[in-house]
């Protein structure tokens, strides 16, 4: 025999002295009202978890790529840093200091910045001062290294293949006994070849001399000048302003000379030094 749910249920509370109360219900009512209580804190737990759970994976996916961004951008700071040493080296100034890691400003609550936005804080930091010291130190100091290394002379005044027939120093009187001092180079060379300035400059003598011949002496700057001598003609005057390799004359035998070469001379600071630290590699 089938035991069957009455659809209905009735309960009778008596009261003393009162009417009873009569209470009716449906068991399957009662049943999922105890059922949707029961979830409930179920659902309102879940639904907290998903929220907490959403933000967190955002924040991470957020601090990734902002952790990738300041990492990229403080590696380039490091190049940047690096390339300005260099420079800074090159024009003789001392190694650029790092910047002091910047403190976070006074913030309230429990939240603490993230390593990601202090990346950047230190980038944006760097960045400024890096900037400021290539432009307000750096490049000036550069540009006048690179005129004073411009004003250096170098490389072979004759652009030809070419020897030297008398070194720098003590040599024995090509015209006679005894011992001299010859304060450059000799190089050998064809009547008629085309002689070049070492370096830019301006023209300070521009004639002729017993000794020297037709000769040219260029003031490059920076206590270099440069003498060309025992041309067979000139190409330049007094005061005009050359170029490094432009011609300054050709290569003859006039003055106090055995047989057609130049005599190059390099002062500095007044004082003859020998040109052969000067040359590099020769033709």
């Amino acid at each position: 025999m089938r035991h069957r749910i009455p659809k209905r249920y009735t309960i009778l509370i008596s009261r003393t002295g009162k009417a009873p109360i009569t209470v009716s219900f449906h068991p399957l009512t009662v049943l999922l009202g105890l059922m949707a209580v029961i979830a409930l804190p179920t659902v309102s737990i879940g639904s907290v978890i998903y929220r907490y759970a959403h933000q967190n994976t955002v924040l991470t996916q957020r601090n990734s790529v902002l952790t990738e961004e300041a990492i990229d951008i403080l590696h380039r700071l490091e190049d940047l840093e690096a390339e300005i040493n260099h420079l800074q080296r090159r024009a003789g100034m001392p190694d650029a200091q790092s910047p002091a890691e910047p403190t976070s400003d006074p913030r309230g609550g429990e939240q603490q910045t993230t390593v990601a936005e202090a990346l950047l804080d230190t980038a944006n930091v760097q960045l400024p001062n890096l900037s400021e010291n290539l432009k307000e130190e750096v490049l000036p100091a550069l540009e006048q290294t690179l005129v004073r290394e411009a004003a250096r002379p170098r490389g072979a005044p004759l652009n030809v293949q070419t020897e030297v027939t008398s070194p720098f120093g003590l040599r024995q009187n090509p015209f006679g006994r005894g011992v001299e001092f010859h304060n450059g180079l000799d190089f050998k060379g064809w009547h008629g070849t085309p002689i070049h300035a070492t370096a830019p400059g301006v023209v300070e003598i521009a004639g002729f001399s017993g000794g020297y011949g037709y000769h040219v002496i260029v003031d490059h700057g920076y206590g270099y000048r440069t003498l060309y001598a025992h041309m067979s003609k000139i190409e330049v005057f007094q005061g005009a302003q050359v170029d490094q390799s432009q011609v300054l004359g050709y290569v003859g035998s006039t003055g106090r000379s055995s047989g057609p070469h130049l005599h190059y001379t390099i002062y500095h600071n007044g004082k003859a030094v020998d040109p052969q630290d000067y040359l590099g590699r020769l033709n």
